[in-house]
Order: C-alpha cells, then sequence, then structure tokens
C-alpha cells in the first residue's frame, strides 16, 4: 500500500464514522466533516496530515472554521503533550506514526471536535452563507444600493464611490454588526460595479478548504485579489482611512 492508501484506511476508520470524507492532493491527504453549527452557519472541521521534508517526520493539523478559522495541533488536543511529528522515513515508519495519530483521534477527536465546532458568541464576522450571497447576487446587492441612493454611477470614479462608502460607515459605525451586514455586502457589490466599468473583473469563489471565500478579482495579471466586504468590514470596525487602499487607478 502506498502512504496515502494507508492514511485514508487507517485514519478513515476512524473519522469516517464520525462523518469526514477524505481527500488529497499531490502533497497531502486531509478528511473533511462540513455541518452546520450551533447557530445554523455552515461550518467544516479539516484533519490533515503532512511530512516534513529535511527530516522525515509526519503531523497532523487539525483546522476548523465555526464563525472564524483556528488551526491545532497534538498539543492542542493530548494533554501534556508537545508537536515533534513521528518519523516517517520508511513505509513501516510511516504506518506506525499513522497508527499513532489514529490512536489519538479515537481517544479525543470526538470530544475535541464537539469543542472546535463552537461558533463564536459574537456575531460580528461573515459566515460563509454571506459569501455566497455576495457572489451570487452582487448585481441584486448592487442594484438596491443605487436605487435606495439615486446614485448614477455611469461617470463615477473610484475615489467618488469611496467616498460614499465612507460617509455611509461613519454614519453605521455606532449600530451592531448584525445590523451592518447587508450594508457592507451591499457597499461592497456598489464598489464592484463602480471597478467593473473601468477594470475588467469578475466575482470568484474560492475553496480554502476549510471554507469557501468571495473575492474580486481582476482580469489583469497585476490586478489584486479584493475581498471587499472584509475591507469594509475592518473599516467599520478600526475607522475608514484604509479604504483608500481599495482605489484602483490603472492596471
Amino acid at each position: 500500500m502506498t502512504k496515502k492508501e494507508l492514511t485514508r484506511e487507517i485514519i478513515g476508520n476512524v473519522l469516517i464514522p464520525m462523518g469526514f470524507v477524505s481527500g488529497e492532493n499531490i502533497n497531502s491527504c486531509w478528511f473533511i466533516r462540513k455541518f452546520k453549527n450551533s447557530k445554523g452557519e455552515t461550518a467544516r472541521v479539516v484533519v490533515e496530515f503532512y511530512t516534513r521534508g529535511w527530516d522525515k517526520r509526519l503531523f497532523m493539523v487539525i483546522n476548523s472554521y465555526s464563525g472564524r478559522c483556528s488551526s491545532y495541533g497534538i498539543e492542542d488536543i493530548v494533554p501534556d503533550s508537545s508537536e515533534n511529528g513521528f518519523p516517517c522515513a520508511t513505509l513501516k515508519e510511516y504506518k506506525l506514526a499513522i497508527e499513532a495519530y489514529a490512536d489519538i483521534l479515537k481517544q479525543y477527536g470526538r470530544d475535541f471536535f464537539k469543542k472546535i465546532s463552537k461558533p463564536p458568541l459574537e456575531n460580528d464576522y461573515f459566515r460563509e452563507e454571506d459569501d455566497f450571497r455576495l457572489f451570487k447576487e452582487h448585481d441584486l446587492l448592487a442594484q438596491k444600493f443605487l436605487t435606495e441612493h439615486q446614485l448614477d454611477i455611469s461617470q463615477m470614479k473610484a475615489e467618488d464611490a469611496i467616498q460614499i462608502i465612507k460617509k455611509i460607515i461613519l454614519e453605521k459605525q455606532g449600530e451592531s454588526f448584525e445590523h451592518c451586514r447587508n450594508t457592507i455586502l451591499e457597499l461592497s457589490a456598489f464598489y464592484g460595479r463602480v471597478l467593473g466599468n473601468s477594470h475588467k473583473c469578475r466575482w470568484v469563489m474560492h475553496n480554502c478548504r476549510t471554507h469557501f471565500t468571495c473575492t474580486l478579482n481582476f482580469y489583469s495579471k497585476s490586478g489584486p485579489s479584493l475581498s471587499l466586504h472584509k475591507d469594509i468590514s475592518m473599516a467599520w470596525k478600526d475607522g475608514v482611512d484604509n479604504l483608500d487602499s481599495l482605489i484602483i487607478e490603472s492596471l
């Protein structure tokens, strides 16, 4: 058996009954469990294995997304342990290493996964559902904003749009994020449309394994990838000065 086959079989026997499915690429092998957290939001836990080449040791990392992204090692799972990995220079060593991780997951995994699946008490973050909404409904969101504010963007420059966004964000800073969520999505879609008047760009969904996220990408290789809703939400939290960095003049 290959190393990946050993991983799928030995770790799969532990994790698949817990609701995980396996995946792999040329560099690593992983197991993903997708579920709804206690707030009804899409969440994931990813258990991944990788080899550190210079000393031939196998490591396991657990990444979770439940409102926010977090990463954990063995020292977070097993009391009084340290993350040194296991030797894996030979197939025999690799099998022993995978069996050791399987024993750890069998003993501690279910309770640990339950613990890290809890979402934050606060609601000051974007859910995966919000990213999908921005990706699928950006035209509707932008048009709603333009109609409500009676704006004509046919000749609008990026600088003018940013000033509009700053004004609205400053007005909203005293409100809760929950009340600002839709406004920030609308502002993101609005600004994306303004940028689209002068640059070739499109909305893209990225699979980050733990979660999906939406960005505005430019066809030009020199163009940035903009997480507009996250940048605008940071302006709502920390101040609007950094919004000027979103102004794209020429590519």
